[in-house]
């Protein structure tokens, strides 16, 4: 796999997420797009690649937000870690496997996320039941449905079907 690929196409999902995925939003949800790459490219590539593409993705996310930087830096590299230790262990061509693990990721990574700026913070303005059932399983949800259609593309794009050792 071609590192500017990888490289290209988190910038090409960082800014869409960025330009159009707010007003896409269905009921306070959007997709996190940079999840659901790292997610891919963990079990694609490899736990490295997973971490790589998760460390980039956090790069994005901690420069553009107004979070405590290097938490999503670290998140996501853990994310692209273990969906990548995962993968061996799954049937990765299973687009239920691909999406069951994009909703895992997803409502973990947001979890943790929402568990660490309250420590580091001090504050919470919503209650983690809350941020559950009105945030984190709603952009859960949509993230791995979105997964069902990208996940393709990209096997296409990385003609990954011919290469046997990556199915």
């Amino acid at each position: 796999m071609n590192r500017y690929s990888l490289y290209i196409i988190l910038i090409a999902a960082f800014l869409i997420q960025l330009l159009f995925l707010d007003h896409i939003k269905i009921a306070s949800a959007k997709p996190d797009l940079l999840v659901l790459l790292v997610v891919f490219f963990a079990i694609f590539f490899g736990p490295g690649t997973g971490a790589e593409a998760g460390f980039v993705s956090g790069l994005f996310k901690d420069t553009y937000s107004l979070d405590i930087f290097g938490v999503n830096i670290v998140l996501l590299s853990l994310t692209g870690l273990i969906a990548g230790m995962l993968s061996p262990k799954l049937f990765r061509e299973s687009k239920l496997t691909q999406v069951l693990l994009v909703f895992a990721s997803s409502v973990l990574y947001m979890i943790i996320h929402y568990f660490v700026s309250s420590l580091i913070l001090k504050i919470t303005y919503v209650t983690l039941p809350e941020y559950l059932y009105g945030l984190i399983l709603p952009s859960s949800f949509y993230t791995a449905t979105l997964s069902i259609i990208i996940f393709p593309a990209l096997i296409n794009i990385y003609r990954l079907k011919e290469n046997a050792e990556y199915l």
